[in-house]
């Protein structure tokens, strides 16, 4: 499956734009960074997207699963150590699910977030390649 997002910057300091078909949202650094921190980091935008696919993914299975489970929540923190390298980055996740449940469905709902396609993303085989390209994306 292929996705495609553009991103975009002008003078602002430093308020990128990211756009999909159907979405625009704005990223930013704090202003201690020089930014104006009118939207998430990019390295949160990172956490986010990992967050909202663990609790959706998650959401799925207990609804398939017939469980009674409420609101479900994760929190993540991102530890980075840019003087290795390459730079080591680890991501804690904490699940937690409002409903009655036994130590073995909230091992398995921590599983299945595990399975959800971002994560597998973030921690399979990635490759980023970059070019010149002479005309702006639409």
């Amino acid at each position: 499956m292929a996705y495609t997002l553009t991103g975009s910057i002008g003078l602002d300091h430093y308020r990128a734009t990211l756009q999909t078909k159907q979405h625009t949202w704005h990223a930013d650094e704090p202003v201690e960074n020089g930014g104006q921190d009118s939207g998430p980091t990019p390295s949160q935008l990172v956490l986010g997207a990992l967050a909202a696919c663990k609790v959706i993914t998650t959401r799925m299975y207990a609804d398939r699963k017939g469980w009674p489970v409420g609101k479900i929540s994760v929190e993540l923190e991102m530890i980075v150590d840019y003087g290795a390298r390459p730079a080591q980055t680890r991501i804690n996740c904490r699940l937690h699910a409002e409903g009655e449940l036994d130590d073995t469905q909230q091992q398995r709902l921590v599983a299945i977030g595990d399975k959800c396609p971002t994560h597998r993303l973030l921690t399979g085989d990635i490759a980023v390649e970059s070019e010149w390209q002479d005309t702006p994306p639409v």
